[in-house]
């Protein structure tokens, strides 16, 4: 608490807005599938990407990554766009694109809010300008849980050794999108700071310093960095995309290497990487430790581009680290432990985009991805995604698209449509039908399994617009029977209503319905859940300040059917929150900004009514309620 508030007394100066970031994370999330705790869907990665890619972006200058992973673009339009910009000069007006072969009057509408049609500046002296134009940010998170917990009784033979505070930092250091320095650290709640085992303060650090554009070096990182590219199949990224029915996030972006400094221990490499070449050849090299283990990876992968084709290689050697001090004579210092390979490909024939990646392992077990989108209609766009991930597939640092975490095991076919059905009414559907080859979670022996949905989008107005959506999942468990284990069938039901509509300018409501059945077989049953909510949202003041607040219900028979619905939060932080058992809860954000300051305060509670004790061990609530604070500053300058 102590750094929180020296911090707090600095005098800084600058401008931020991150709502943008946080509307736009909402949407990718809203169009993700049905949620699955098998998954890691990226939340701190998501807001990485937003933090990167947010705001207005000139059409004139406009990167093939923006136009793609951001803008939505398909490979046809914008070669189109480049081809149109090389021909009759830059653009003068975002109406331009209507004159544009591949773009319709929805497509401008929906690019209005998010592009411009400026010149591109002139290069300027970088050097010369490297602090006039440089950009610095700070932010300084505090979060306690107000009710004690077991762990804090310091009376009981087992205790937390520090305090309820969670703390965290950020510092990022950007000069003209060339050279960005970033730093961060941690404490976690219970964690001494700067005493005892953590005499060096925060219980986790890390940082990146990024060189990026300059000549023929595209990027160099030196610290904490992500991979992400091809499909994914051996270098992939936690970022939620594909089952949801919606076209634009079907494939994977090679966002090739990413700095970071994460506020969470997540999966990262740290070390050093170096992408070097230019529109036409690149390449890249890295070699990093994997945070908080002792495996080592390092490769390379080099990127071919002509127009609309595209084409990758990629190596990543896995190594192990050893860790015995001493270590026994003769024993060398890395050890090998594995290999991948990969191709990937991505190409427009007419309006068509092809797509895939083909992969495999020392050992020769192997992972094929290939995709398809067809836009069958000017209205109706059609997806297929066809994998098929062997037994014995690993790759440590792959993310593909895929119902399991790890792609392995796995072999499906995902087909989606998107159609246009008025000028207000858009259909998206989905179905992914595929086979568990191997035992999973909850999941003791092979088995066929479905996902499907549909959602319809409805936009009433330019201020009210609502989305109906239905998701289906079959796929067997295990039974709970003791003596011996035998798989069950299970089909579960989800739908979600949810209605926004601003009777104010200023104000903002957003009514939201979640519903959940599951049934099995042998022997039948059927267990539900519901969740109702409602929030508001007031800015005022010339936005300086805003409310976020919401107030839900929500009633499940197990947690099995816990329903998930995204909150509002501070900056940097993205939450989505999980609702079980039966009670309320509500949540209440207040954001102040002027000029280089702005301020959050989120206090959020869960009341249980079926129980009087929340959680177990360390972290029990002898009371039937848990209450959050969390208060975050931001300075730029």
């Amino acid at each position: 608490m102590t750094i929180f508030i020296c911090l707090s007394c600095l005098l800084l100066s600058g401008q931020v807005d991150s709502l943008s970031f946080l509307q736009q994370a909402e949407m990718l999330w809203e169009n993700a599938g049905e949620l699955s705790d098998d998954i890691d869907y990226g939340g701190e990665e998501v807001l990485e990407v937003m933090e990167e890619t947010g705001g207005t972006h000139n059409l004139n200058s406009l990167s093939y990554e923006t136009a793609s992973r951001v803008l939505g673009l398909t490979d046809y339009q914008y070669y189109q766009l480049q081809l149109y910009i090389e021909v009759s000069g830059p653009l003068v007006s975002v109406y331009e694109l209507a004159a544009i072969e591949g773009f319709t009057q929805e497509d401008v509408g929906r690019l209005l809010p998010r592009v411009v049609a400026e010149a591109v500046p002139v290069r300027q002296s970088f050097w010369r300008n490297f602090w006039k134009r440089s950009q610095s940010t700070l932010m300084v998170r505090d979060s306690w849980v107000l009710e004690r917990q077991a762990g804090y009784d310091t009376t009981r033979e087992r205790h937390y050794e520090g305090s309820r505070d969670h703390l965290c930092f950020r510092y990022t250091f950007n000069s003209q999108d060339k050279i960005i320095l970033k730093f961060s650290g941690e404490k976690d709640a219970g964690e001494p700071f700067f005493r005892g085992k953590q005499r060096y303060g925060f219980d986790f650090y890390a940082g990146s310093l990024a060189f990026k554009n300059m000549g023929a070096l595209r990027q160099a990182v030196i610290g904490d960095y992500r991979l992400s590219y091809g499909q994914g199949l051996v270098l992939g990224s936690a970022l939620m995309s594909g089952r949801g029915g919606d076209i634009s996030q079907l494939r994977s972006f090679s966002t090739g290497i990413r700095a970071v400094a994460p506020t969470n221990e997540g999966d990262f490499l740290r070390g050093a990487a170096a992408t070097v070449g230019n529109s036409t050849w690149q390449g890249t090299l890295f070699g990093g430790q994997r945070f908080g283990t002792n495996r080592v990876a390092t490769g390379g992968n080099i990127a071919y581009t002509h127009k609309h084709f595209r084409l990758g290689g990629r190596v990543v050697c896995q190594l192990l680290y050893d860790t015995c001090a001493p270590r026994p004579p003769g024993q060398p210092l890395l050890t090998f432990e594995g290999l991948n390979a990969s191709i990937d490909y991505q190409t427009t024939i007419r309006n068509m985009l092809l797509f895939g990646e083909t992969a495999a392992t020392q050992r020769g077990a192997f992972a094929i991805l290939q995709g398809l989108t067809i836009p069958l209609t000017a209205v109706t766009h059609l997806g297929i995604i066809l994998r098929h991930y062997s037994i014995g597939y690993e790759a440590p640092l792959g993310k593909a698209f895929g119902a399991l975490s790890q792609n392995s095991g796995e072999s499906g076919l995902y087909l989606s449509l998107q159609h246009i059905l008025s000028r207000r009414v858009e259909f998206k559907s989905y179905v992914d039908f595929y086979h568990l080859h191997t035992p999973t979670y909850r999941l003791e022996s092979p088995a066929q399994a479905m996902d499907a949905g549909a959602a319809l989008v409805c936009n009433l107005s330019r201020s009210s617009h609502w989305t109906l959506s239905y998701q289906f999942r079959d796929k067997p468990v295990n039974t709970t029977e003791l003596h011996y284990k035998r798989l069950r069938e299970q089909q579960s039901h989800r739908i979600r209503f949810l209605w926004e509509y601003k009777p104010h300018p200023n104000v903002t409501c957003k009514s939201g319905i979640v519903y959940k059945a599951t049934f099995y077989n042998q022997p039948k049953e059927h267990f539900s859940g519901l969740l109702l909510y409602q929030n508001l949202a007031v800015s005022c003041w010339k936005d300086r300040f805003t409310i976020h607040a919401r107030i839900a219900y929500f009633d499940t028979q197990r947690y099995d059917e816990r329903l998930y619905a995204y909150e509002d939060d501070v900056y940097y932080a993205f939450t989505i929150g999980s609702y079980y058992y039966k009670g309320m809860r509500g949540y209440l954000v207040l954001r102040f900004h002027y000029r280089f300051f702005s301020l959050w305060v989120r206090i959020g509670q869960t009341f249980y009514l079926d129980r009087q004790v929340i959680s177990s061990g360390l972290s029990q609530i002898d009371q039937p309620h848990k209450t959050e604070l969390r208060v975050q500053t931001l300075w730029q300058w």
